[in-house]
Protein backbone atom coordinates (compact mmCIF):
# COMPACT_ATOMS: atom_id res chain seq x y z
CA UNK A 1 0.00 0.00 0.00
CA UNK A 2 1.12 3.54 -0.71
CA UNK A 3 1.81 5.51 2.44
CA UNK A 4 -0.12 8.83 2.73
CA UNK A 5 3.09 10.76 3.13
CA UNK A 6 4.49 9.29 -0.07
CA UNK A 7 1.30 10.10 -1.96
CA UNK A 8 1.31 13.66 -0.64
CA UNK A 9 4.93 14.16 -1.70
CA UNK A 10 4.18 12.85 -5.19
CA UNK A 11 1.19 15.17 -5.55
CA UNK A 12 3.23 18.15 -4.36
CA UNK A 13 6.05 17.35 -6.79
CA UNK A 14 3.57 16.95 -9.66
CA UNK A 15 1.89 20.27 -8.86
CA UNK A 16 5.22 22.11 -8.62
CA UNK A 17 6.31 20.63 -11.95
CA UNK A 18 3.01 21.68 -13.50
CA UNK A 19 3.63 25.25 -12.36
CA UNK A 20 7.09 25.20 -13.94
CA UNK A 21 5.82 23.72 -17.19
CA UNK A 22 2.96 26.20 -17.55
CA UNK A 23 5.22 29.17 -16.83
CA UNK A 24 7.85 27.95 -19.30
CA UNK A 25 5.16 27.58 -21.97
CA UNK A 26 3.78 31.05 -21.28
CA UNK A 27 0.39 29.66 -20.28
CA UNK A 28 -1.88 31.44 -17.76
CA UNK A 29 -1.31 30.14 -14.26
CA UNK A 30 -4.63 29.13 -12.70
CA UNK A 31 -5.47 26.47 -10.14
CA UNK A 32 -7.65 24.46 -12.58
CA UNK A 33 -4.90 24.48 -15.22
CA UNK A 34 -2.24 23.49 -12.71
CA UNK A 35 -4.42 20.69 -11.39
CA UNK A 36 -5.19 19.41 -14.89
CA UNK A 37 -1.52 19.43 -15.88
CA UNK A 38 -0.53 17.68 -12.64
CA UNK A 39 -3.28 15.10 -12.98
CA UNK A 40 -4.87 15.88 -9.61
CA UNK A 41 -8.22 17.22 -8.45
CA UNK A 42 -8.44 21.01 -8.36
CA UNK A 43 -10.09 20.75 -4.94
CA UNK A 44 -6.91 19.18 -3.58
CA UNK A 45 -4.82 22.06 -4.91
CA UNK A 46 -7.18 24.66 -3.43
CA UNK A 47 -7.17 22.85 -0.09
CA UNK A 48 -3.36 22.61 0.06
CA UNK A 49 -2.36 26.02 -1.33
CA UNK A 50 -5.50 28.17 -1.39
CA UNK A 51 -4.63 30.44 -4.30
CA UNK A 52 -2.13 31.03 -7.09
CA UNK A 53 0.18 33.44 -5.15
CA UNK A 54 0.60 30.87 -2.35
CA UNK A 55 1.23 28.09 -4.87
CA UNK A 56 3.78 30.22 -6.72
CA UNK A 57 5.52 31.07 -3.44
CA UNK A 58 5.69 27.41 -2.41
CA UNK A 59 7.10 26.41 -5.80
CA UNK A 60 9.71 29.18 -5.64
CA UNK A 61 10.72 28.25 -2.09
CA UNK A 62 11.25 24.61 -3.03
CA UNK A 63 12.95 25.27 -6.36
CA UNK A 64 15.19 28.14 -5.21
CA UNK A 65 15.67 27.32 -1.56
CA UNK A 66 15.42 23.65 -0.72
CA UNK A 67 16.00 21.64 -3.90
CA UNK A 68 19.46 20.19 -4.26
CA UNK A 69 22.24 19.93 -1.70
CA UNK A 70 24.37 22.95 -0.86
CA UNK A 71 27.95 22.28 -2.08
CA UNK A 72 30.51 21.08 0.45
CA UNK A 73 33.92 21.14 -1.23
CA UNK A 74 35.97 21.78 1.89
CA UNK A 75 36.63 25.48 1.31
CA UNK A 76 34.59 28.67 1.11
CA UNK A 77 35.97 29.51 -2.32
CA UNK A 78 35.16 26.05 -3.63
CA UNK A 79 31.65 26.07 -2.15
CA UNK A 80 30.82 29.50 -3.57
CA UNK A 81 32.18 28.61 -6.98
CA UNK A 82 30.19 25.36 -7.12
CA UNK A 83 27.05 27.14 -5.91
CA UNK A 84 27.47 29.97 -8.43
CA UNK A 85 28.04 27.47 -11.21
CA UNK A 86 24.75 25.78 -10.30
CA UNK A 87 22.97 29.16 -10.29
CA UNK A 88 24.28 29.98 -13.76
CA UNK A 89 23.18 26.58 -15.07
CA UNK A 90 19.77 27.05 -13.47
CA UNK A 91 19.34 30.54 -14.94
CA UNK A 92 19.78 29.07 -18.44
CA UNK A 93 16.88 26.61 -18.04
CA UNK A 94 13.57 27.96 -19.42
CA UNK A 95 11.40 26.64 -16.57
CA UNK A 96 13.52 28.05 -13.75
CA UNK A 97 14.00 31.33 -15.59
CA UNK A 98 10.24 31.66 -16.07
CA UNK A 99 9.67 30.92 -12.37
CA UNK A 100 12.29 33.48 -11.35
CA UNK A 101 10.68 36.15 -13.50
CA UNK A 102 7.22 35.28 -12.15
CA UNK A 103 8.54 35.39 -8.58
CA UNK A 104 10.08 38.83 -9.05
CA UNK A 105 6.90 40.09 -10.71
CA UNK A 106 4.86 38.82 -7.75
CA UNK A 107 6.70 41.10 -5.24
CA UNK A 108 7.19 42.50 -2.69
CA UNK A 109 10.46 41.03 -1.44
CA UNK A 110 9.88 41.80 2.25
CA UNK A 111 8.32 39.11 4.46
CA UNK A 112 4.95 40.18 5.92
CA UNK A 113 4.29 41.06 9.54
CA UNK A 114 3.21 38.17 11.82
CA UNK A 115 -0.36 37.18 11.05
CA UNK A 116 -0.38 38.87 7.65
CA UNK A 117 0.03 37.42 4.18
CA UNK A 118 -2.01 35.40 1.74
CA UNK A 119 -1.42 31.93 3.12
CA UNK A 120 1.90 31.43 1.33
CA UNK A 121 4.28 28.88 2.92
CA UNK A 122 6.14 29.83 6.07
CA UNK A 123 4.27 33.14 6.18
CA UNK A 124 5.90 34.54 3.05
CA UNK A 125 3.83 37.20 1.38
CA UNK A 126 5.00 36.41 -2.13
CA UNK A 127 7.08 34.15 -4.31
CA UNK A 128 9.70 36.89 -4.41
CA UNK A 129 10.07 36.73 -0.62
CA UNK A 130 10.27 32.94 -0.71
CA UNK A 131 12.97 33.05 -3.39
CA UNK A 132 15.01 35.63 -1.49
CA UNK A 133 14.80 33.77 1.81
CA UNK A 134 15.60 30.48 0.13
CA UNK A 135 18.79 31.79 -1.44
CA UNK A 136 19.73 33.58 1.79
CA UNK A 137 19.39 30.33 3.72
CA UNK A 138 21.65 28.54 1.26
CA UNK A 139 24.26 31.29 1.48
CA UNK A 140 24.15 31.22 5.28
CA UNK A 141 24.63 27.45 5.29
CA UNK A 142 27.74 27.81 3.13
CA UNK A 143 29.10 30.62 5.31
CA UNK A 144 28.34 28.86 8.60
CA UNK A 145 30.17 25.76 7.44
CA UNK A 146 33.18 27.84 6.37
CA UNK A 147 33.20 29.68 9.71
CA UNK A 148 33.21 26.36 11.53
CA UNK A 149 36.32 25.44 9.54
CA UNK A 150 37.95 28.63 10.79
CA UNK A 151 37.76 30.54 7.52
CA UNK A 152 37.10 34.27 7.36
CA UNK A 153 33.68 34.77 5.83
CA UNK A 154 31.61 37.69 4.48
CA UNK A 155 27.98 38.10 5.55
CA UNK A 156 25.10 36.58 3.60
CA UNK A 157 23.92 39.96 2.30
CA UNK A 158 27.28 40.57 0.68
CA UNK A 159 27.13 37.16 -1.00
CA UNK A 160 23.67 37.94 -2.36
CA UNK A 161 24.75 41.40 -3.58
CA UNK A 162 28.05 40.40 -5.17
CA UNK A 163 27.39 36.86 -6.41
CA UNK A 164 23.69 36.05 -6.76
CA UNK A 165 22.54 39.49 -7.93
CA UNK A 166 24.83 39.74 -11.01
CA UNK A 167 23.75 36.27 -12.18
CA UNK A 168 20.06 36.99 -11.71
CA UNK A 169 20.30 40.48 -13.19
CA UNK A 170 21.56 39.04 -16.45
CA UNK A 171 18.91 36.32 -16.45
CA UNK A 172 16.01 38.65 -15.70
CA UNK A 173 16.97 41.14 -18.41
CA UNK A 174 17.75 38.54 -21.05
CA UNK A 175 21.49 39.19 -21.10
CA UNK A 176 23.93 36.34 -21.77
CA UNK A 177 24.68 34.32 -18.65
CA UNK A 178 28.09 35.07 -17.13
CA UNK A 179 30.93 32.79 -18.06
CA UNK A 180 31.50 30.35 -15.23
CA UNK A 181 35.21 30.17 -16.00
CA UNK A 182 35.74 33.95 -15.94
CA UNK A 183 33.05 36.16 -14.44
CA UNK A 184 31.79 33.84 -11.72
CA UNK A 185 35.31 32.95 -10.70
CA UNK A 186 36.17 36.62 -10.34
CA UNK A 187 32.96 37.31 -8.41
CA UNK A 188 33.84 34.54 -5.98
CA UNK A 189 37.38 35.88 -5.72
CA UNK A 190 36.01 39.31 -4.82
CA UNK A 191 34.16 37.74 -1.90
CA UNK A 192 37.04 35.63 -0.63
CA UNK A 193 40.22 37.67 -1.15
CA UNK A 194 41.67 39.69 1.75
CA UNK A 195 40.39 43.31 1.90
CA UNK A 196 43.69 44.75 0.67
CA UNK A 197 43.44 42.75 -2.54
CA UNK A 198 39.85 43.78 -3.29
CA UNK A 199 40.93 46.77 -5.40
CA UNK A 200 42.99 44.58 -7.68
CA UNK A 201 40.07 42.19 -8.15
CA UNK A 202 37.74 45.10 -8.91
CA UNK A 203 40.07 46.34 -11.63
CA UNK A 204 40.07 42.89 -13.21
CA UNK A 205 36.27 42.87 -13.22
CA UNK A 206 36.26 46.23 -14.97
Amino acid sequence: MTRPGGRSAKVTAAVHQAVLDLLAEGEPLTIPQVAARAGVNATSVYRRWGDVPALLADTALVRFGTSGAVPDTGSLRGDLHAWATALVTESRRPAELALLRAAVAAGPADPPAPGAGSGAPEGFESACSACLVGRSSQAEEILDRAAQRGEEVPNATRVLDHLVAPIYFRALFGLPAPSVDVVVELLVERLTVPPRAAQAVSSRLG
